[in-house]
């Protein structure tokens, strides 16, 4: 239900479902058509500017410039908190593929970085399973497998592998960072997903430092493209809506 309510709420669906309500009344009202016509406008005008690069780029800014890159070098005694993304699994059995997505992947790379510059610290990698009917490693797991090929020792990652949402992350992790003792804890995701999720941790009384990554927004270079509808507008739209209805969810719920 949560997911066809933010499906339907994105504003490009949204709109376009509403543009073709409009333009079915308007074909079939008899003459005059004066206000379907003025609605399906209406509607397209806001569809219009919804999918611009300019609005695109405001969208994601609005997540985003809170939490710029950050030049922090983590500590022996710091630990790292990895929030999974998605996990695509194909096959069965011996023939199991399991690919991380590309989003668990950004931040499982990020992660890897600061460990590197920290000198190893410990890691909780924090993912368990959207769906626990499907076949397949726990996200954690798959994580964990893919950071200690990359050179993170074994010993100094713990996995959180129950977590089935961003609130999860933080509910699941909470005890396990009680038992890390003193250092800081960076919490490390997608600037975009920064502000739910260390509102999550915050939530539970855990003191996050943001280490965030994959940032979307950099410099806007106003060229007439910019103001034109484009996918790339209109994804950067979709991305921030499906962000800011979660933070309305959980603020409904609450979970921050």
């Amino acid at each position: 239900m949560y997911e066809l309510f933010v499906g339907l709420l994105e504003p490009y669906t949204f709109l376009a479902l509403c543009l073709t309500v409009a333009l079915a009344l308007a074909w079939r009202q008899t003459r005059p058509r004066g206000r379907a016509l003025k609605a399906a406008c209406v509607v397209m005008c806001l569809l219009f500017v919804f999918t611009t690069e300019l609005t695109g780029y405001l969208a994601m800014g609005s997540l985003e410039w809170a939490f710029p890159m950050s030049a922090a070098i983590p500590k022996p005694t710091d630990t790292l908190v990895v929030l999974s993304g998605g996990l695509s699994v194909s096959g069965d059995g011996a023939n199991l593929k399991v690919r991380l997505g590309d989003d668990t992947l950004k931040r499982c790379l990020y992660a890897v970085r600061l460990y590197r510059r920290s000198g190893g610290c410990r890691m909780i990698l924090s993912g368990g399973k959207v769906d626990w009917s499907k076949p397949g490693p726990t996200y954690a797991a798959a994580m964990r497998e893919f950071v200690v090929e990359l050179g993170v020792r074994p010993d100094d990652v713990v996995l959180e592998d129950k977590s089935s949402s961003t609130y999860e992350n933080a509910l699941y992790s909470k005890p396990l960072l009680q038992e890390a003792g003193e250092g800081t804890i960076y919490l490390v995701t997608e600037a975009a997903h920064m502000y739910r999720s260390e509102r999550c941790f915050r939530k539970q009384g855990i003191d996050v430092t943001p280490a965030s990554c994959d940032h979307h927004v950099g410099g806007l270079e106003l060229i007439p493209t910019t103001f034109l509808p484009s996918s790339r507008g209109a994804s950067q739209v979709v991305r921030a809506a499906h962000e800011w209805l979660g933070v309305v969810w959980y603020r409904l719920r609450g979970r921050i």
